[in-house]
């Protein structure tokens, strides 16, 4: 059989009117390993344009059993349940609200820039392979979707100067409480002393332990009322020293933590806002409205568009041929 270009052409576009048997495309004695040879050499000097017309339109390059649309709308659809999984996680984290609170806010923010990484992937599985084999529901869905990632890149690049606001307030605030506990205890300590200033002998008498045969061996242990007296007054007086140190150390440790933590919210907020940004970017076909920005796909995975039908009196070069 002689199958002609015609036959396969038709105003240098692919067509799959014309079929060839199997038995012919398909050879297995050894001349038609070398006439295939042959031919590839000849084709070795010919334009890549050339080289894919000269593939037949009944020719699949893929497996049969092999369905992209099949692979996209599983993504798009893992994609959305990523989307309603981290609105749930995002409500849970928003509510109850207690705005105006430094404190609330810094743990909100950090939360929601803990989950960036579930909407990025639940994004690029969506936006996955653009506008092919797009259900019509789908529309208006990935148009909502893309104005959200600028939605939500305006979003966490304004969580920075917010966490670093909050940052100082929550400083001072720690300050605050650590400087109300040492006085609270430095008040106690005072109380303590005024009263063992003002004790009765019994009361100091009281204050001699009753050691033990083992203990007794021990030294410093106060035998009279007035060494006992000495050394509890001694004794608040250094613990009323320490409290100063331990509310450096506690001041120093609090805010290292708190730089640490916020210097890692906001350059995560940094990436993840510059992630949203270049996603709505690169998105502008989910913004159009264009009925032809939709394209339709066929059982094999082709694009398909609906063509113009040819003016009256003016026919295709075929039917000329013809």
């Amino acid at each position: 059989m002689t199958v002609s270009q015609d036959d396969f052409y038709a105003d240098g576009a692919l067509t799959s009117d014309a079929s060839v048997p199997m038995d012919e495309l398909y050879e297995t004695d050894e001349s038609a390993y070398s006439q295939q040879e042959i031919a590839s050499n000849d084709l070795a000097d010919v334009p890549t344009a050339e080289k894919v017309k000269a593939v037949p339109a009944s020719v699949s390059l893929l497996p049969n059993d092999l369905n992209p649309i099949r692979t996209m709308q599983v993504l798009r659809s893992i994609g959305y349940g990523l989307l309603v999984l981290a609105t749930i996680d995002l409500i849970y984290i928003l509510v109850p609200p207690d705005f105006t609170k430094p404190i609330w806010e810094y743990q909100t923010m950090g939360d929601m820039i803990r989950l960036i990484p579930v909407p990025m992937l639940a994004y690029m599985f969506v936006f996955y392979g653009e506008t092919i084999g797009r259900k019509r529901f789908e529309r208006p869905l990935v148009f909502t979707l893309s104005w959200s990632t600028l939605i939500f890149g305006v979003l966490f690049l304004l969580m920075i100067p917010l966490t670093v606001v909050n940052s100082m307030r929550i400083s001072q605030y720690n300050n605050d409480q650590i400087s109300v506990q040492v006085q609270q205890q430095k008040l106690r300590i005072n109380n303590t002393l005024n009263q063992i200033q003002g004790a009765s002998p019994d009361d100091l008498e009281k204050l001699i332990p009753r050691p033990s045969e083992a203990q007794k061996k021990q030294p410093n242990i106060p035998k009279t009322r007035a060494e006992a007296k000495k050394k509890v007054v001694n004794n608040l007086e250094r613990a009323q020293s320490l409290a100063d140190e331990e509310a450096v150390k506690a001041r120093k440790n609090v805010e290292q933590n708190l730089i640490k933590n916020s210097s890692k919210m906001v350059l995560e907020a940094l990436v993840g806002g510059s992630l949203f940004f270049y996603t709505w970017f690169v998105t502008p076909w989910a913004r159009r409205r264009q009925a032809n920005a939709y394209e339709e796909t066929n059982s094999t995975g082709r694009r398909t568009r609906t063509k113009k039908k040819p003016a009256f009196g003016k026919g295709n070069r075929r039917l000329r041929r013809s």
